[in-house]
């Protein structure tokens, strides 16, 4: 005898594709999301890597060297290699300076190769190779340096403009877990006040690290919030700076002194001690 199954039918084709359709609204919805908090850590992480190994090479130099960063002279930027209207080819300047900046680090770290900002475009015949997409809280990172850099200093950050490019002349080291650091090899005396040993004021040096060097999203980092720091009402610079980062990005400017590296702006401060 047969039997008639009762409530026992399968979905049916639009209530399959309707779901299906549900699914791919939320995955669209929550995979960029997930992407750039995923992307975030990643540079969050490599950003204290790289604070660490930096002052690694300090504490380093000081025990095989017998000297810090207050006491590096100024040296040499590099030169990017160029080629004359006769065909002849001028090789890339040699970073020069006993005692700088490079020479610290070039001996500590490990380094795949060394640059001028002009380098890579000289190269790839394309100016916007390692175009910087955003920089709009400048203000934050100049202000530090206001802060620390006091009168008769001349430590610069290497320049930096929005949609631009790194200055020809900045001197770029490439490590071999792919970060670069970016810095002015003229600056000198990288040094904080002390007025026990007759150091009035501070005289910090600067620089970017790049977690990720040429590939993108090369974005400075910065506070969040439309129109950045400025529009915000905060204190630009200071040392108390309320600010939070939500999704970092790959370029972080740094200020170093005597033993010490560290971020230069509320954004990387904020990055770095998650907030």
């Amino acid at each position: 005898m047969l039997k008639k199954t009762i409530g026992m039918g399968g979905f049916t084709l639009a209530e399959v594709l309707i779901t299906l359709g549900i699914i791919g609204v939320v995955a669209a919805m929550t995979m960029p999301t997930l992407i750039n908090s995923t992307q975030g850590a990643q540079y969050k992480t490599a950003f204290k890597k790289s604070l660490t190994v930096l002052s690694q090479a300090v504490v380093m130099n000081i025990a095989l060297n017998d000297y810090d960063l207050s006491q590096v002279v100024a040296g040499t930027n590099t030169a990017a290699e160029s080629t004359g209207t006769d065909g002849s080819t001028t090789p890339a300047t040699t970073l020069g300076g006993a005692q700088s900046l490079y020479d610290l680090f070039s001996n500590r770290l490990n380094i795949v190769r060394t640059a001028a900002g002009s380098d890579f475009n000289a190269e790839a015949g394309n100016a916007n190779q390692w175009l910087i997409v955003s920089d709009t809280d400048a203000s934050d990172r100049t202000t530090y340096k206001g802060n620390h850099c006091k009168t008769g200093c001349a430590n610069n950050y290497p320049g930096l403009t929005v949609s631009g490019t790194w200055d020809d002349d900045a001197t770029i080291i490439m490590m071999n877990d792919g970060i670069s650091f970016i810095f002015d090899n003229t600056q000198s005396t990288c040094q904080q006040s002390d007025t026990g040993i007759g150091v009035a004021s501070d005289s910090y040096c600067f620089g970017f690290i790049d977690v990720n060097g040429q590939k993108a999203p090369n974005r400075v980092v910065q506070c969040d919030g439309a129109g950045g720091a400025n529009a915000q009402g905060r204190p630009d610079g200071s040392d108390d700076f309320t600010c939070t980062v939500s999704n970092p990005t790959d370029i972080y400017p740094i200020a170093m002194y005597n033993q010490s590296v560290i971020p230069a702006s509320a954004a990387a401060r904020a990055v770095l001690y998650n907030k």
